[in-house]
């Protein structure tokens, strides 16, 4: 084909392109065409964003404003395990999420309501919440996402729909947001230990009456780590709850710190806490493992829940499984860290039981070491308040000594000036009138009875006196040796004078003319007349009273036998405390003015000389008070001088 003609075959090609040109119509085709491009240029982008919507990596559920399901993408296809979109259209989302499980970060159920649903026209405007979620579906696969709703609107701005875009999390993230939650939670409980002085007063407050002492873990600054112990385990295992508990001396748990429990899970726990042991909730193979420091796993249907709370009867507490880890305190079985997941069919692996004691013996380094640092606080404030004690016992030993002591010793004084001129008022005006010598005798009489209960109260001044000195450690000893014997023919005649109408007899079981003794005479000497005035004011007047002195193996043994009553066998052993009176006996003897301090203060006095001191009664047969010295060493032997 020659030049020319491939022209007139290319002219043929293009006639409409040549009279448009020619008639200068150029917008008429245009027109003409434009609604039908319009159209396909939609269908295009249609087509591309179900293309988009179908290949998106997130799962998107999309609903109208009544809750109903109008599409499902591919990856939500996936996600939820559904076979096939149309399947679910039109239906309600409530329906289509009621065949899987969901729950939050702490393993709690929640429900589509708390999260999916469409919102408001005011709340559109918002940025839309975003939730982490762990879903499981019917065939138990766990998947953990984000969740967030969004708003459909209208030109208006009116609520037509909503969407639900899910964001399956990843393994890698999963570990890095675990790995984050558990380091937000280590250093919690650092902070909470580095400002636990500013806080332990007030929990020490809290929990002071609430929970017995005598245990390593229910002292209060121990509590106060104990909780964020569990904080932290909570996190670690991502478990529904966790709690500490501690076991007394007698094997009764505590409820001691916990966390993930609600108010009406936490109350039970610590309501039964002192009335059950261990032995009593859990089987014995447990017990038995818990005591050689041994994890245990149990199940929460196997547990022997105290009857009376109903709340333990509910699913939360027995459709669970429940991991124990002992705690051990001077190797002693002193709680138990519970640990508790959802069904009966969990499993623990042996890392997160090897990570939970690892977490529990670095907690256990840091309480044990509060313990103590607890225990020197308290012993320093012990010794600040025995200072304290101290000065005050001082101030009243003053107070004792001359506020009280000074107007009796003139009251003596008086009374004794008073009887020593009515006695020589008596023998001048023995050859006076008969009438005169009565009246003399008479104006004795209520003097004789002044003196007697001026000397008692004496006696009890020095008695209050001396017991202060021994409750702060001040009294003192003039040691020196000394002949018992001779104290106590002394003793005995200056109670004979007093009483020369009773029968004293001292006896000696040993041809020793002399039984030395290194001891403080005054304060043997005030042993002695506390025996003798109680043997005397217990027995009838016709009833000698008997002393008795035997030596055996160095040790020399003074006693003090009565015709009374005698003392039943139960008073016996209480006789020497401090304050105790004996039962049953009326105001009537001096003994019985002595405030329950003649006998304390005799055997307190008694050991500080090294001896011992008894009693020895059958009721009906009277009694026999006892004490014992030591022989002192041969005259060769270095004697004692003041000692405390």
């Amino acid at each position: 084909m020659g030049k020319s003609q491939r022209h007139v075959v290319q002219r043929k090609q293009r006639p409409d392109v040549t009279s448009a040109r020619k008639h200068g119509i150029r917008s008429t085709p245009l027109k003409v065409t434009a609604k039908p491009r319009a159209a396909q240029n939609e269908t295009v982008l249609f087509r591309q964003l179900e293309a988009i919507f179908a290949v998106l990596p997130d799962g998107v559920v999309a609903c109208d404003q009544d809750g109903k399901i109008l599409r499902l993408n591919a990856a939500a296809l996936r996600l939820f395990e559904v076979s096939s979109e149309a399947r679910y259209r039109g239906r309600d989302y409530r329906d289509f999420l009621a065949y899987y499980t969901l729950c939050n970060e702490q393993q709690r159920p929640i429900f589509p309501e708390a999260w999916l649903r469409t919102p408001s026209s005011e709340e559109a405007t918002s940025s839309p919440p975003e939730q982490t979620l762990m879903l499981q579906t019917p065939s138990k696969r766990r998947v953990a996402m984000n969740v967030s709703c969004s708003p459909v609107l209208d030109a208006q701005k009116h609520v037509r729909g909503m969407v639900a875009v899910f964001h399956e999390i990843s393994q890698r993230d999963q570990q890095a947001r675990h790995l984050q939650r558990v380091h937000e939670a280590v250093l919690t409980m650092t902070k909470a230990i580095a400002h636990l002085p500013e806080n332990l007063e007030r929990f020490s407050k809290q929990v002071a009456a609430a929970l017995p002492e005598g245990s390593l873990l229910l002292s209060p600054p121990v509590i106060f780590i104990a909780q964020q112990l569990v904080n932290v385990i909570h996190q670690v295992l991502d478990c529904p709850r966790a709690s500490l508990k501690a076991l007394d001396s007698a094997g009764y748990y505590y409820y001691v710190a916990g966390s993930g429990f609600t108010a009406e899970q936490e109350e039970p726990e610590r309501a039964t806490s002192g009335l059950f042991t261990a032995s009593e909730l859990l089987a014995e193979t447990v017990i038995a493992r818990l005591c050689t420091n041994k994890e245990a796993i149990v199940r929460g249907d196997r547990v022997h829940y105290p009857p009376g709370f109903d709340v333990f009867a509910s699913e939360s507490y027995w459709n669970v499984t429940i991991l124990l880890i002992p705690l051990f305190f001077e190797q002693q079985l002193s709680g138990v860290i519970c640990i508790i997941k959802p069904g009966v069919d969990s499993i623990y692996t042996p890392e997160e039981i090897e990570l939970v004691k690892v977490v529990s013996a670095q907690a256990m380094l840091v309480m044990e070491y509060l313990h103590c640092l607890h225990q020197q606080i308290e012993a320093r404030n012990r010794e600040l308040v025995l200072h304290e004690i101290n000065r005050l016992n001082h101030d009243f030993l003053i107070l004792a000594n001359h506020e009280l002591r000074t107007p009796l010793t003139g009251i003596l004084g008086n009374l004794q000036l008073a009887q020593r001129r009515l006695e020589l008022l008596k023998h001048e005006g023995a050859a006076q009138a008969e009438r005169v010598s009565e009246q003399i005798v008479q104006a004795q009489q209520p003097l004789e009875t002044a003196l007697r209960s001026a000397r008692v109260q004496q006696r009890m001044i020095d008695n209050i006196t001396d017991d202060a000195r021994i409750q702060t450690n001040q009294l003192e000893l003039h040691l020196q040796r000394r002949d018992l014997l001779a104290l106590l023919k002394a003793a005995v005649a200056t109670r004979q004078q007093l009483v020369p109408e009773r029968t004293i007899v001292l006896e000696m079981k040993s041809a020793a003319q002399e039984v030395p003794v290194i001891a403080d005479a005054e304060r043997i000497t005030q042993v002695l007349t506390t025996y003798l005035t109680n043997a005397l004011a217990y027995s009838p007047n016709e009833t000698p009273v008997t002393i008795q002195v035997t030596i055996e193996e160095g040790v020399a043994r003074v006693s003090v036998h009565n015709e009374g009553p005698g003392i039943p066998s139960e008073e016996q052993t209480h006789l020497w405390e401090r304050f105790y009176r004996a039962k049953g006996n009326a105001v009537q003897h001096e003994m019985d003015l002595s405030l329950g301090l003649g006998l304390y203060l005799c055997r307190a006095l008694i050991e500080r000389h090294t001896g011992n001191v008894g009693v020895q009664s059958v009721p009906g047969h009277g009694a026999t008070f006892w004490f014992t010295l030591p022989i002192a060493p041969s005259l060769g032997g270095r004697e004692h001088g003041n000692a405390p």
